[in-house]
């Protein structure tokens, strides 16, 4: 927006709250409405759609104002597409008995290999091509999901006459502390890891003088690590459960974001991406799957609840990360991502624990 369309900087703040609130929105709305006994498929398919006629608008976008309204009303729905796919994946284990829990780190697997070469090769192509090479780039790759979808994904049909009642039912589901609780230990643990990957590259330049390259290496690691530790999860889960490794996860954490303040050479800043690959790997892998356990009737409210506490969370770590390195140090300000996740960390715990008195009631 800078670059090419000449944006101030104070406008790219509203561009990104706007473009959140919409995303925030049309999840958990797209979300409700399959829990109501639409279908699904096609709930996803104008999700996709709404991407595709997103590319195409932003190739001829000139103005700020234009990639405003594109971002709130295109690219809003268009966030509702993964929540969406995981509510599809729940249905689709259930009806078929299959493990939610390894389709949905399969899946999520998918896009941290996305997130590995996508964001490189928009950096590679906009600077050999422009940023509208990038656009139809993104829609001809919309447009192709389109077709997948409609030709591979199984028909859907909307729950009539005898289901109506159960369906109604299932969406009224009550929304009890526990899932509430559950949303804000997926925020905080979001939170401290968005809060992480802003200040640790400024942190490894600015104040450890470390190559201005060694953090993407650092983050590229990790992610390739934390790809192998979801579908180890996945099958891990059933023996340990899902809420006491996910609490394992926090423990590697806590134990990564203490050590990075003691770390001040390249060689210990690689050997200990061994700890945030395991907790990064272990919290994505699982989150959604426990959010969907504590809402099995509702399984298009649950992923986009547990979407949007993610975004909320990064919404957050990006703010405060903002915030604290104004009044402190990098090197202090990453302390706030290990408060954070000891909170998920406790939170999660007496979480576990109520649930298991109630159990045994």
């Amino acid at each position: 927006m800078i670059s090419g369309l000449h944006a101030s900087p104070i406008f790219i703040t509203f561009y990104s709250l706007g473009f959140a609130l919409s995303g925030l929105f049309f999840s958990q709305l797209m979300g409700s409405l399959t829990d109501r006994g639409y279908p699904v498929k096609q709930l996803f398919i104008i999700s996709v759609l709404a991407l595709f006629l997103a590319g195409l608008a932003f190739s001829f976008c000139h103005r700020p104002v234009e990639a405003l309204v594109i971002g709130i009303f295109l690219m809003g729905p268009g966030n509702a597409s993964i929540p969406l796919l995981l509510s599809m994946i729940r249905k689709h284990s259930l009806t078929s008995g299959l493990n939610a829990t390894r389709l949905n780190t399969q899946m999520r697997s998918g896009v941290s290999i996305v997130w590995i070469a996508g964001p490189a090769l928009a950096f590679v192509f906009a600077d050999k091509f422009g940023f509208t090479f990038n656009f139809l780039a993104s829609a001809l790759l919309s447009a192709m999901t389109l077709l997948a979808s409609q030709l591979l994904l199984p028909k859907s049909k909307k729950k009539v006459d005898t289901g109506t009642a159960k369906t109604a039912q299932a969406s009224k589901a009550p929304i009890t502390g526990m899932i509430w609780a559950l949303g804000a230990v997926m925020m905080l643990a979001n939170l401290s890891n968005n809060m992480y990957l802003t200040i640790m590259p400024l942190y490894l330049v600015k104040e450890l003088n470390l190559p201005a390259s060694f953090p993407g290496f650092l983050l590229g690691a990790t992610a390739i690590m934390e790809i192998p530790v979801m579908l180890a999860a996945a099958h891990l889960a059933g023996r340990t459960g899902k809420e006491l490794l996910i609490m394992i996860g926090f423990l590697f954490a806590a134990v990564y974001y203490s050590l990075l303040q003691l770390a001040t050479n390249m060689t210990e800043l690689i050997v200990l991406q061994f700890f945030n690959g395991l907790f990064f790997g272990i919290f994505v892998g699982l989150g959604i799957s426990i959010i969907q356990d504590a809402l099995p009737e509702r399984s298009g409210f649950a992923s986009a609840f547990h979407s949007n506490a993610m975004r909320t969370g990064m919404m957050a770590g990006n703010g405060i990360a903002g915030l604290m390195a104004q009044l402190a140090s990098f090197k202090m300000t990453l302390l706030v991502p290990l408060l954070s996740v000891c909170c998920a960390a406790l939170l999660m715990l007496f979480v576990n624990r109520s649930h298991s008195a109630k159990s045994v009631q």
